[in-house]
């Protein structure tokens, strides 16, 4: 039978004579915990940011019941009170304090999910900086372990060389 040099079995056999690992070249353990954090760090984002959702939603429910609570009490003096000059007067008064209750409201709100937004996203970018440290540290300790196995394998390589090359000078 002949054997492709891409044989695994054959290249599993090989490795250890030439002092690498059958092994794979990184730890699975760690990248797996690496995985569970990233998981769960993406869980704790989505939480916050649904939280903060809720929290301006329930804010935004009590602006609007308190406006039209105001609305209400201020339209009812509207029409009891005043000569209708002074009616007018009141009502543009109403008119741009609702508007601006309306706007610093809406900025409220929004300010509320913009805090959340950014604490997820926060959340997200430690984990992403710590994962890249965690796989560069899982193959940085690896890849020195091949490269010094590497380094083993070629030096005996040489030796073997340099022995054949004088054994071909003597019996030349």
């Amino acid at each position: 039978m002949v054997r492709s040099f891409f044989d695994p079995n054959m290249i599993k056999q090989m490795m250890p004579k030439q002092g690498l690992s059958a092994t794979p070249a990184f730890d699975m353990g760690v990248i797996m915990e690496t995985m569970r954090k990233n998981t769960q760090a993406m869980t704790d984002a989505v939480q916050l940011g649904m939280e903060g959702v809720q929290q301006a939603m329930s804010r935004q429910a009590e602006l609007l019941s308190r406006m039209a609570s105001d609305n209400s009490d201020f339209a009812s003096s509207l029409l009891t009170e005043g000569t209708p000059e002074q009616k007018v007067q009141r009502q543009a008064e109403l008119m741009r304090k609702s508007y601006e209750t309306s706007i610093r409201n809406v900025r409220e709100v929004s300010d509320i999910i913009a805090k959340s937004g950014e604490e997820a996203a926060e959340i997200i970018n430690r984990r992403v900086s710590a994962s890249l440290t965690e796989f560069k540290s899982a193959f940085d300790r690896d890849a020195d372990n091949i490269a010094r196995a590497t380094k083993t394998a070629a030096n005996e390589t040489v030796k073997t060389v340099k022995k054949a090359v004088k054994a071909a000078k003597k019996a030349a």
